[in-house]
């Protein structure tokens, strides 16, 4: 089993790359986020793996939470993967001290964060995809033969990133107030329908946030008339859309 947390499609396309190598299946846990359910594994699974982003250099609140609940046969291979736009500070290793992995590997991807920070330009976030898909095969190899591995890049300054920043970033920067819409909504709900954690609905047309918001930014990358904005400064950032560089490979 391979399970994936996904906002702005760059886990879900790793997690289905890598579930193609390995011959797992591939399931969306913001699937049983929104059905308020948790799967039952076979007593028989024989590897588990997990895939979703860093956010601020750590795991994101609805993952852990899906882990916290996930019922592992103790004899299984446990793996993750996470996807970042650089490094993962002790993300990973901060989550293995109270949720056991037997190998972790990080795939850096495009940028997506424009609250902070600009888009990758175009040649980096293709150099970044490219580059993540040649790593797949060998993280497959090793999947298989349930090889116990740590290739995780932690960056500079790693633990003040995930036990000093990131607690500063969730309890002071994650907030619902600066998001709005321009005159070009649409009305067209995407928004709503793609929120991985249900924190959107539209009232008398337009969108309206809650506090279930994590800032994964899919409202605003996924918004086909870009009319979602979070301050002022993102509207001119542009919007990060996957299928930009990854069309050639299809």
């Amino acid at each position: 089993m391979l399970f994936y947390f996904s906002a702005t499609g760059n886990s879900q396309w790793i997690a289905l790359q890598l579930a193609s190598l390995t011959g797992d299946e591939a399931c969306s846990i913001t699937d049983f986020i929104k059905n308020k359910s948790v799967p039952a594994l076979p007593t028989g699974t024989a590897r588990v793996g997990f895939v979703f982003p860093i956010h601020s250099w750590y795991v994101p609140a609805p993952v852990l939470q899906f882990l916290s609940q996930l019922a592992i046969p103790a004899s299984a291979y446990r793996y993750a993967i996470c996807t970042c736009g650089d490094d993962v500070g002790k993300g990973l290793s901060r989550l293995s001290r109270h949720f056991p992995l037997d190998a972790a590997w990080s795939i850096q991807m495009p940028n997506t964060y424009v609250p902070m920070f600009k888009l990758d330009p175009p040649a980096l976030a293709q150099q970044k995809v490219e580059t993540a898909q040649q790593q797949l095969p060998r993280i497959a190899s090793a999947v298989k033969r349930k090889e116990h591995v740590w290739e995780v890049h932690e960056g500079s300054w790693p633990w003040c990133k995930t036990y000093v920043v990131y607690p500063l970033f969730k309890n002071f920067c994650i907030s619902i107030k600066a998001f709005q819409t321009d005159d070009t909504c649409i009305s067209c709900g995407r928004c709503e329908q793609h929120c991985p954690v249900s924190a959107i609905r539209l009232v008398n047309g337009h969108p309206t946030w809650n506090n279930a918001c994590i800032h994964c930014m899919a409202c605003l990358h996924g918004c086909p008339t870009h009319a979602i904005c979070y301050g002022k400064g993102t509207k001119g950032k542009g919007q990060y859309h996957l299928e930009d560089y990854i069309n050639d490979e299809r």
